[in-house]
């Protein structure tokens, strides 16, 4: 009973805090909101109304046809060169992203089957958007081509035909990745920056000696200190997920259940590796820049929600196994966007609990009782 009453005092003791510190509240709930709007309006992967350049060496209402096809296309915006030389220049003065050529030879090519009919050049300064373009033009032909074949009755594409349908973000929308995603940083933030800063501040008032004078145990005085931040945590991946719903129209098909309980695992971690850092460190400069530079920035890089972790090279998909933002984004797409998937939250819970365990233990043994 008295250390469920010195836990408690502690607790109260803390909340006190938070509220008594408006840089606290500032990180716990203005975060949040800023992060939402930078990753939802701010960063997007989508590429549209992309600017074309487009030649036609052949005058034929067949190429005219493909060059409206492609002017009707919201992912392109087209202009239209005399000459190759005239485009080359465009796209040397960045007034275009590509160039397509259509030779003079095409209406002949496309009667015999569509194969080679038509030149792409892009900007490979740039090359995801390289990339990316090239898929258009690809997907914008195969089209062009499956059109005018049903309404001539001809067969100009190809024989196989490919029937593709895009599960859970039918609308290939990368916002509705991104956002869910961010939410990993928001707690990243408020459970390693907010705690990262609680003992260090502490040492540096002098209020630790009153503290360690007192007969508080190393678990109480563990449990005191994260559990305010904890609930502050899960306060904000509840608020974020809110915001991402109705502010940004993200998809929501799982539970507020799974969301919370994915969400804890994480935040107990990441509350966790900021009290260890707080307890190594006296000083809340130094101890926010350690939590900035372990936790932020090697989840913001390494958890797969802007970078593909399978395009890393190996060592570096090694490392990631280390981070628990890397377990705790796939629980969160697959809770926005496939719904409550339990067995793949349940596993990717286990790993986010098995990498908090070391954090765990050495921050209780950490945790100071003594001067």
């Amino acid at each position: 009973m008295k250390r469920i009453e010195r836990l408690l005092a502690i607790v109260w003791k803390e909340w006190l805090q938070v509220f008594r510190d408006p840089s606290a509240l500032l990180v716990a709930f203005a975060l949040p909101a800023v992060m939402l709007f930078l990753f939802g309006y701010g960063l997007s992967l989508d590429a549209t109304s992309v600017k074309t350049g487009i030649v036609l060496e052949d005058s034929s209402p067949l190429a005219r046809s493909f060059y409206n096809s492609l002017d009707a296309s919201r992912y392109f915006a087209v202009k239209f060169y005399a000459s190759r030389p005239e485009a080359e220049r465009g796209l040397q003065d960045e007034e275009v992203r590509a160039i397509i050529v259509v030779p003079n030879d095409f209406s002949e090519r496309v009667e015999r089957g569509g194969a080679g009919a038509i030149q792409l050049l892009s900007d490979g300064g740039e090359t995801n958007l390289a990339l990316i373009i090239e898929g258009y033009v690809t997907s914008a032909y195969a089209k062009w081509l499956a059109l005018r074949g049903a309404e001539t009755g001809t067969s100009a594409v190809s024989r196989v035909s490919l029937a593709t349908k895009t599960l859970y973000n039918s609308a290939q929308i990368s916002r509705n990745s991104l956002v869910p995603g961010s939410i990993a940083l928001v707690l990243a933030m408020i459970g390693s920056l907010l705690t990262c800063m609680v003992v260090a501040r502490e040492w540096e008032r002098g209020t630790m000696e009153a503290t360690l004078a007192s007969s508080v145990g190393r678990l109480e005085l563990f449990l005191g200190k994260l559990t305010p931040y904890f609930c502050l945590g899960i306060t904000a991946a509840v608020g974020s997920a809110f915001f991402a719903r109705y502010v940004f129209d993200v998809p929501f098909r799982g539970s507020l259940l799974a969301l919370i309980y994915t969400s804890s695992a994480f935040l107990l971690v990441a509350t966790t590796q900021g009290l260890l850092i707080s307890s190594a460190c006296r000083d809340q400069n130094l101890a926010s820049q350690i939590a900035l530079l372990s936790s932020f920035l090697p989840n913001y890089i390494l958890s797969g929600v802007l970078f593909e972790i399978d395009s890393m090279p190996r060592i570096l998909q090694f490392i990631t196994y280390l981070f628990p933002a890397r377990y705790y984004v796939v629980c969160l797409q697959t809770i926005f966007m496939a719904g409550d998937a339990w067995p793949l939250l349940h596993r990717q819970t286990g790993c986010i609990m098995a990498v908090g365990l070391v954090y765990i233990v050495a921050a209780i043994i950490k945790t100071p009782r003594r001067l």
